[in-house]
C-alpha cells in the first residue's frame, strides 16, 4: 500500500525490471548509434543530398527510424520467444544438466502480465523514437565519426543514468523520485515500466509520462 515491494515478491521484481530496462537500454545504443551512423554515411556521400530533392527531412528521418526501429523490435521478439521458451522448458533443461526439477522449479522467474507487457512496449518504441531522433540530430550536425561520437555523448550518459535510475526505485517504486522521473521524457522509458513491473500506476499517470515522452 506504501509502494513498497514485500520481501516475498522482490527478488522476482528485481530480475523483471532488470531486464526490462537492460533490453532497452542495449537497444539505444545499439540501435541508435546505428541510425547515427546511417545518417553520417549517406552525408559522406552525398546520398542525403538525393534523398531531400524528394523528400523532406523530416520524413527521411522518420523512415529511418521506423526502418531501424522495425529490426529493433523484432530482435526483441527473438529475446522475448527465447526467453519464454527456456522458462517454460526450465524442468527439462535442469534435468539435462542434471540439477533437481524441484530446484528448476524454485527460480524466481517473474511472470509478465499483458498490461506490463503493453506498457513495456509502448514505452520501448517511445524511448527508442526519442533517442534515435537525438542521434541523428547529433549525426546531422557531424562531419566525421569521431565529431559524432564526442556530440553524442550527453546522449548516451542520458541513456547510462536512465538505466542506473532503476536500482534507486526498487525500494520505493511510488517515491517522489521515481514519479518526478516518470515525468521527464529522456527518463521515463526506463523509470515508468520498471515503476509499473513493481507497483501498477494508475492510468492517468501512465498516459501523462507517455504523453511527455
Amino acid at each position: 500500500s506504501n509502494g513498497q515491494v514485500s520481501g516475498e515478491s522482490g527478488e522476482s521484481s528485481f530480475i523483471l525490471a532488470y531486464v526490462m530496462s537492460f533490453m532497452l537500454y542495449l537497444a539505444l545504443l545499439l540501435y541508435g548509434t546505428q541510425v547515427m551512423s546511417s545518417v553520417l554515411e549517406e552525408k559522406s556521400n552525398r546520398i542525403m543530398e538525393v534523398l531531400v530533392s524528394s523528400l523532406s527531412p523530416f520524413e527521411l528521418m522518420l523512415g529511418k527510424v521506423l526502418g531501424v526501429g522495425s529490426v529493433a523490435l523484432l530482435q526483441l521478439g527473438i529475446w522475448s520467444g527465447t526467453a519464454k521458451l527456456l522458462t517454460s522448458q526450465r524442468v527439462a533443461i535442469a534435468g539435462l544438466l542434471g540439477a533437481a526439477p524441484s530446484d528448476a522449479m524454485s527460480m524466481p522467474i517473474p511472470a509478465i502480465s499483458g498490461s506490463l507487457l503493453v506498457v513495456y512496449l509502448t514505452f520501448f518504441v517511445l524511448g527508442f523514437f526519442l533517442y534515435a531522433g537525438a542521434y541523428a540530430a547529433v549525426a546531422a550536425t557531424c562531419s566525421t565519426q569521431q565529431e559524432a561520437q564526442q556530440a553524442a555523448l550527453p546522449v548516451t550518459l542520458c541513456i547510462v543514468v536512465g538505466l542506473l535510475l532503476m536500482f534507486s526505485l526498487l525500494d520505493e517504486p511510488n517515491g517522489t523520485l521515481a514519479r518526478t522521473m516518470s515525468l521527464i521524457p529522456l527518463f521515463a522509458p526506463f523509470v515508468t515500466p520498471v515503476r509499473y513491473s513493481l507497483s501498477p500506476l494508475p492510468l492517468t499517470e501512465v498516459l501523462a509520462s507517455a504523453g511527455l515522452t
